[in-house]
């Protein structure tokens, strides 16, 4: 620990003049308090005593026909499914819309009309007129100090992909409001049809499709987009599975994590962590250290729990020093919280960005001198004689105090990360860590830190499968330009949490290292 030097102004002259001749004939050393910044991303919750508006909105328009010319049909069970989990209560209000003419409903309307092809024939227009459904525009933003979550139930056709998709980057994904933690969720559902499936681009009809005598692979796909918090999300999907599981199965469920893509930014964990988990060489060619010292600057983290490796080279018997790691990679996955639901990550989507730092004169500015500080300065912390320090106050900024980002490609490959195994059952990623002496030239230390970065996660198979530029131009099971709506969603997700250099990091691992 530091032992600050505290001068009484009490105190007689003499003794104070002493102190001051000694604090400035010895020379001032920087501390440099290191702390690895991690990226703002982690387990967003929805804070279930908020208020919640939610809207439940319904395609109204002639294609959606088809869905109801079957009874009791997977299409109609869905509605009932929504209707069942939706809870009305003191801090939750919840409406009922047909999409197109924007109109309010009863939740009885709902259950019983939704269902009826006057919902979305415009055979009765005084209730329910012709329309054709602008899917957008049931996207609207949250109003202020209540959460929100929006249902939309629709086939998705043509040109609705597109249009969503800029609406959500409007409203939800902004960089100026991401923050919010809003995300989509999307139930998938192929149903049994019996209609006209229409040409998006001119609204006419394109084929006849019955999935009569047919297999549920050639069922008609609908959606259900829920936008909103994660975890009010995967709260409805785990209510619906719980009460239409058999519809659940034969279905798929996914959330896009966009914001939470993991429940906590990655690092090396606290020093006890490390200690028990990372063994050292065993010819003692490594230290494992609370502070390096050499003739420049003082480095020390703020406490034990800063995800900060600090290591003394003792000697150079061998020139690259492999140290194995395994720290918490903790995926959406708590399958009671929903976590279940989110796109899969493994180590093909992960890549890593070094940065390296050196210490630089010129930022210690010398006229900016705190009062001085004092730590014992040989190895078992003892020494008759003290140092003067610096410690300059803690920035706001991420930017080292007395470090310089040091862009020799050389050094930058003096600490590698190699062979990453992110292990999805215990929720960890395992790696090696190499330091490459010979790439460390120079006596003093080096400061580390390496991005853990996610350039995508993985697509799902059914976008493909479901996606109707893979089928005959009769084919009613798969639906235009799915794929290429997912893609995008996927995009929002990513791009939430992209920082100023445009890339989506997702956790930081750092090193500091004093070679003698």
């Amino acid at each position: 620990m530091l032992n600050t030097v505290r001068i009484k102004l009490a105190q007689p002259l003499v003794y104070i003049l002493p102190l001051v001749f000694l604090l400035t004939a010895c020379p001032r050393k920087p501390i440099e308090e290191v702390r690895c910044d991690l990226p703002s991303v982690g387990y967003v919750s929805a804070n279930q005593l908020d208020k919640l508006d939610i809207s439940i909105n319904i395609d109204g328009s002639g294609s959606m026909i088809g869905y109801v010319s079957v009874n009791n049909n997977n299409y109609t069970e869905a509605l009932d499914a929504i209707e069942n989990v939706v809870d009305q209560n003191q801090t939750t209000t919840v409406e009922y819309k047909r999409i197109g003419d924007d109109k309010l409903i009863s939740r009885n309307d709902f259950r019983r009309d939704a269902k009826s092809m006057f919902f979305y024939d415009g055979s009765n227009p005084q209730q329910y007129k012709k329309v054709s459904s602008p899917i957008q525009e049931a996207i609207k933003p949250p109003s202020q100090g209540k959460d929100k979550l929006t249902i939309i139930v629709t086939d998705l056709e043509g040109d609705d992909g597109d249009l969503i998709s800029e609406r959500l980057k409007q409203y939800y994904f902004n960089p100026q409001i991401k923050e919010q933690g809003y995300t989509v969720g999307v139930w998938a559902i192929k149903t049994q049809f019996q209609g006209n499936v229409y040409d998006p681009n001119t609204g006419k009809t394109k084929f006849y499709y019955s999935t009569e005598g047919k297999t549920q692979e050639d069922y008609r796909p609908f959606y259900v987009l829920f936008i909103g918090k994660y975890n009010h999300i995967a709260n409805y999907f785990d209510q619906i599975k719980n009460l239409h599981s058999q519809l659940v199965s034969d279905s798929e469920m996914f959330i896009f994590p966009a914001s939470n893509i993991v429940k906590e930014a990655i690092s090396l964990g606290a020093l006890k962590t490390r200690e028990n988990k990372v063994e050292l060489p065993d010819n003692n060619q490594l230290e494992r250290v609370y502070s390096l010292e050499d003739e420049n600057v003082i480095v020390v983290t703020e406490n034990d729990d800063i995800p900060y490796e600090l290591f003394q080279v003792i000697h150079e018997e061998e020139k690259i020093i492999s140290l194995d790691y395994q720290v918490a990679f903790p995926l959406l996955t708590d399958k009671d919280k929903g976590g279940s639901y989110s796109l899969a990550v493994d180590e093909n989507n992960l890549r890593l960005k070094t940065r390296v730092f050196t210490f630089g004169k010129a930022t210690a500015d010398s006229n900016n001198i705190q009062p001085a500080q004092t730590q014992p300065n040989n190895a078992e912390g003892q020494d008759n004689n003290e140092e003067s320090i610096i410690k300059q106050p803690k920035k706001e900024s991420q930017a080292k105090q007395f470090f310089q980002q040091n862009s020799n490609l050389s050094l930058q490959n003096g600490l590698t990360i190699e062979d990453l195994t992110l292990a999805k059952d215990n929720q960890t990623l395992d790696f090696v860590t190499k330091i490459n002496l010979d790439n460390l030239s120079n006596s003093q230390i080096y400061l580390f830190e390496v991005d853990l970065i996610l350039d995508n996660m993985q697509d799902l198979d059914w976008w493909e499968n479901w996606d109707s530029k893979n089928a005959n131009s009769k084919d009613g099971s798969k639906t235009e330009n799915i794929s290429l709506f997912m893609n995008k969603l996927e995009k929002l997700s990513l791009d939430s949490i992209r920082d100023q250099d445009n890339n989506a990091v997702i956790g930081r691992l750092c090193f500091a290292i004093q070679k003698n």
